[in-house]
């Protein structure tokens, strides 16, 4: 088996009012994309005849490329906002080869904490080129102001390694598939430190929010070792990427993977209770009505799942490749198991 490699991985800057401590020299002419809630925050920081500011409000491939290529010159390429904002400002950067700070203003998901560039085509998410920050700014402040919830949303991407490993379990024991029993057991101590801090992290507190950023760190470190998503992303991703391709509609993604998690653990035949448990300490509702479907929806979705892995051949194989979906039947015991409302 391949060793594992130690990787470069993003390592963020605690503390508050973080913009004030960058050099000048990235304030000279910055390009700054954002979204307008995190903007008003951070606005005071640029000088208002020098900065490039804009507001993203799609990932879409053409509109990025778009975008990125009206840009004048520039000092340095911002990213402040939630993962579109972060992502856009990789693209960019990545395009000019300016150098790039990033300053999430929420922790729903960890753009900022990876070197891969999310764009859309369509329903579907790609990934193209590879962007580290030159500076990277988690400041308490920023996050403290946004709605706690997307704050909370950001332990989807961790929760997931609660399937995700059992997915790549599998598939080292069907399919010959390389399999790190230490990288494996890195990852759900990851899981369990989470589970042990949900309190503070569903409070949103300076603790909670510096554990969530520490958790990113060591989730992409993990995944950058192995070379693929496997310690950390697996079915119930692909339930979630189901989901948002068939009603093309866009959810907040931790609490729809949460779902995805109950429903795809309790089809791995997982004990989900812990799972169920810790989102309610963390107060992230991943009910259908609360993620924005509703049973049908989903119901269809999950009966869809042997035909879209298939099509989707870029996904690593999990549970709805080894069992080539999943029966009417098995739908509703899942369903019921999972407790998500009607």
């Amino acid at each position: 088996m391949p060793q594992p490699h130690e990787p470069r991985v993003a390592l963020p800057t605690y503390g508050r009012n973080l913009l004030r401590t960058l050099p000048a020299s990235v304030f000279e002419n910055p390009i700054v994309l954002t979204q307008p809630e995190p903007w008003a925050l951070a606005c005071g920081a640029f000088p208002n005849d020098r900065t490039q500011v804009h507001h993203v409000a799609t990932m879409e491939h053409s509109r990025v490329q778009e975008v990125t290529s009206a840009f004048g010159g520039g000092s340095a390429v911002f990213g402040i906002g939630g993962g579109s904002a972060l992502d856009h400002a990789k693209f960019t950067a990545w395009k000019t080869g300016l150098p790039l700070v990033l300053v999430p203003s929420i922790l729903s998901v960890d753009a900022a904490y990876t070197k891969a560039i999310g764009i859309r085509e369509g329903s579907r998410v790609r990934y193209v080129g590879a962007m580290y920050p030159d500076h990277f700014l988690v400041d308490y402040d920023i996050l403290q102001a946004a709605e706690p919830v997307l704050n909370r949303a950001g332990v989807g991407d961790i929760l997931s390694i609660f399937t995700a490993l059992w997915d790549w379990r599998e598939a080292g024991a069907r399919l010959g598939e390389p399999y790190d029993q230490g990288i494996a057991d890195d990852s759900k101590a990851l899981l369990e430190r989470m589970f042990e801090g949900a309190v503070e992290i569903g409070n949103c507190t300076e603790a909670g929010l510096h554990l969530l950023s520490e958790l990113y760190v060591g989730e992409v470190r993990l995944c950058e070792m192995v070379g693929n998503a496997r310690p950390e992303e697996g079915s119930e991703h692909y339930v979630a990427y189901c989901l948002e391709h068939r009603t093309q509609r866009h959810y907040l993604h931790g609490a729809l993977v949460g779902m995805g998690v109950l429903l795809a653990g309790a089809y791995q035949g997982q004990d989900i209770a812990p799972v169920a448990a810790f989102l309610r300490n963390v107060q992230l509702d991943s009910s259908y009505q609360a993620v924005g479907t509703n049973r049908n929806e989903v119901r269809d979705c999950l009966l869809a799942m042997g035909d879209y892995v298939v099509h989707e051949s870029q996904l690593l194989p999990g549970v709805f490749h080894f069992r080539n979906g999943i029966s009417s039947q098995e739908v509703e015991a899942v369903m019921a198991a999972a407790g998500l409302g009607e």
